[in-house]
C-alpha cells in the first residue's frame, strides 16, 4: 500500500463478508481488503477487536485515520444499532444521521444510517448500505431522478426523484434462490448445473402471475416430464425469480448496480422483457457515495 497518500478508511461490513478501502483524500482507492467474516461471525460482540486484527496492516502507520462504515454494521444485528432515517431522504439529511464513535485506539468512526420506507400505514421497507451506493450513483450520473435496481440476496429497486431517495422495494429473490436451490424439493438429488440461456429464458416467460408459488412448482415438474432438463433446472429457477421481480417493476430504464456476473443476468433478463438497462460498478459508486457524505459532514463540522 503506497501509504503516505492514504488520508481515510471506508468499511463495508456486512452479515457474511467485510470489505475495507483505504482512500486519499478526493476518494482514489490505493488499497483494498476483503474477508469472509461477516458480523455474524464476531463473538460476543468483538467488533472493534475484530476490525483492529483485519486492519493491522493499516493501523500500524495510520491508527488516526478517520472510519466511514455502511452496511449491516449499523443494524440490530451489527456493532450499533444505527436509527434508520425515512425515505423521502436527501444526501444532508443521510449524512445527518450518521453516528459517531470513538474506537479503542483512538481514531473517529462513523456509521451511515440506513433508510426506512412506509410503504403503507403499519408496513415498512429498509436498506442498509444500497442508500450510499443510491447517492454515489446519483453523483457519477450527475442526475437527480432515476430508477435503479440493486441485484443481490435482498434486490433494491429504488426511485430517485429531485435529489432524494423517494421510495424503493425489496425482492428477495437472491435469498429465495438459495433456499429453494439448496433445500427444497426443487433442488433435491440435481446432478451438476450446466448453464442454459434457453432455461433461464423459459424461467423468465413463465414468471409474473399471481399464483407463483403454484408456478414454482414448475421447476419440479418440468424436471419430471423432460420439459427443462435436470442440469438446467438452476437457470430455469434463475429465470422465475429474476422475471418475477423485474415484471413488477414497470420501468423503461433500470441502472443495475452490483457486481458484474449478477448484473450481467438482469441486462439479459430486461432485454428479453423489452427494458433498456446498463449496469453500474457497486463498489464504484459505493465508494463515491461515501465520499459525498464524508463531504457533507466536512462542511457541516466547519460551519
Amino acid at each position: 500500500m503506497t501509504i503516505n497518500k492514504v488520508d481515510w478508511l471506508v468499511i463495508d461490513w456486512g452479515t457474511t463478508n467485510f470489505r475495507a478501502f483505504a482512500l486519499t483524500e478526493d476518494g482514489s482507492l490505493v488499497a483494498k481488503i476483503e474477508r469472509s467474516l461477516g458480523l455474524l461471525q464476531v463473538e460476543n460482540g468483538q467488533f472493534a477487536a475484530t476490525l483492529q486484527m483485519i486492519l493491522q496492516q493499516w493501523l500500524n502507520d495510520y491508527k488516526h485515520l478517520p472510519i466511514y462504515m455502511a452496511g449491516m454494521v449499523g443494524s440490530a444485528q451489527g456493532w450499533i444499532n444505527v436509527p434508520y432515517v425515512d425515505a423521502p431522504v436527501s444526501l444532508s439529511q443521510l449524512a445527518h444521521g450518521t453516528y459517531h464513535l470513538m474506537l479503542p485506539w483512538g481514531a473517529p468512526a462513523y456509521i451511515v444510517p440506513g433508510v426506512r420506507y412506509q410503504i403503507e400505514p403499519n408496513r415498512y421497507d429498509v436498506m442498509r448500505g444500497e442508500e450510499v451506493q443510491l447517492f454515489g450513483l446519483q453523483t457519477k450520473l450527475s442526475r437527480q431522478e432515476f430508477c435503479a435496481a440493486l441485484p443481490g440476496t435482498h434486490s433494491k429497486h429504488a426511485t430517485m426523484r429531485n435529489g432524494y431517495l423517494e421510495r424503493f422495494q425489496t425482492f428477495m429473490t437472491g435469498e429465495l434462490f438459495s433456499v429453494l436451490s439448496k433445500h427444497s424439493i426443487l433442488g433435491k438429488a440435481l446432478p451438476q448445473q450446466i448453464p442454459s440461456p434457453e432455461a433461464f429464458v423459459k424461467g423468465l416467460e413463465e414468471s409474473g402471475g399471481s399464483d407463483f408459488t403454484s408456478t414454482l412448482f414448475s421447476a419440479r415438474t418440468h424436471r419430471l416430464f423432460s420439459h427443462v432438463e435436470p442440469v438446467h433446472i438452476y437457470d430455469y429457477l434463475s429465470g422465475l425469480l429474476i422475471g418475477q421481480e423485474l415484471k413488477q417493476s414497470h420501468e423503461q430504464h433500470l441502472y443495475l448496480v452490483g457486481g458484474e456476473a449478477l448484473c450481467r443476468r438482469y441486462v439479459e433478463a430486461c432485454e428479453y422483457l423489452s427494458a433498456s438497462s446498463e449496469q453500474i460498478d457497486g463498489d464504484e459508486v459505493f465508494l463515491i457515495g461515501m465520499l459525498e457524505i464524508k463531504k457533507v459532514m466536512n462542511c457541516e463540522n466547519n460551519v
